[in-house]
């Protein structure tokens, strides 16, 4: 049997502000406690009422009317009751697209604010199919919830990413691969596999642009190789002939 009777249960699989929106569902505590358990998907809980002590990890929290907990995917939660209280709360399952991250947080919020998801509440349906009209309501409370959630962070940057500023600087390929904790022909491989790129190939083309920048701008191709951190401007000649087919002051006049 459930440790909570649930008084609504919304299965909404919306796709909305990068967020994917499974479930909304509003839950009074029927046990004294709920053990600690985890899911495939990130949730936020907020109490609308009652109070009791909310676990996310090993961290216990006291928990109110207004306290808005947001749970990671796979992270172990659990609660308990504090009296003879069984406090209602509001549960959104959802998850991230593309590479973002959730991070555990916990924030309370103002009675203001608790009392319009309240009333946004009153206009969503119980259960059953939802209707064109019932999808601006829940819509509503998503927002809400979400509007108050310091939970994303940034997606980690790729390889591509990471590799594209290390190799502006002049430094041997050996070295930023060392930095990776990997021979460099290992690196290479990898960044081919995720980009189509090998880790020379990555270093000429940021060059490049940086040459047709310097070339644009500087006032002769000596400085356009000096600005782009080429010593010997005749290097820099056959290098950029190699890469473009043109020599450089052929490109600038074209």
């Amino acid at each position: 049997m459930l440790a909570w009777s649930p008084l609504l249960i919304q299965k909404i699989e919306i796709h909305a502000l990068g967020f994917v929106l499974r479930k909304l569902q509003l839950n009074r505590h029927r046990d004294a406690e709920v053990a600690a358990h985890g899911h495939d998907y990130a949730q936020l809980i907020l109490y609308l009422d009652g109070e009791g002590e909310q676990t996310v990890r090993a961290r216990r929290r006291r928990a109110r009317a207004g306290d808005l907990f947001v749970i990671p995917a796979g992270t172990p939660h659990g609660f308990s009751t504090v009296g003879h209280s069984r406090p209602l709360c509001l549960v959104l399952d959802y998850e991230l697209e593309g590479h973002g991250r959730v991070r555990a947080a916990h924030r309370a919020l103002s009675p203001a604010t608790l009392n319009e998801l309240h009333a946004l509440l009153s206009r969503v349906p119980r259960k059953g199919r939802l209707t064109l009209a019932d999808y601006p309501a829940i819509l509503a409370v998503v927002a809400r919830l979400l509007g108050h959630t310091p939970a994303i962070s940034p997606p980690a940057p790729t390889l591509f990413e990471t590799l594209r500023e290390q190799v502006r600087t002049p430094r041997p390929l050996a070295h930023v691969a060392r930095d990776h904790g990997c021979h460099p022909d290992h690196l290479s491989r990898k960044l081919k596999r995720e980009s189509g790129l090998g880790l020379r190939a990555l270093r000429n083309r940021v060059r490049l642009e940086s040459a047709e920048a310097a070339l644009r701008s500087a006032p002769s191709v000596a400085e356009a190789a000096t600005q782009c951190g080429f010593d010997d401007p005749n290097y820099f000649a056959r290098w950029f002939r190699r890469q473009t087919g043109r020599t450089p002051s052929t490109w600038r006049a074209k």
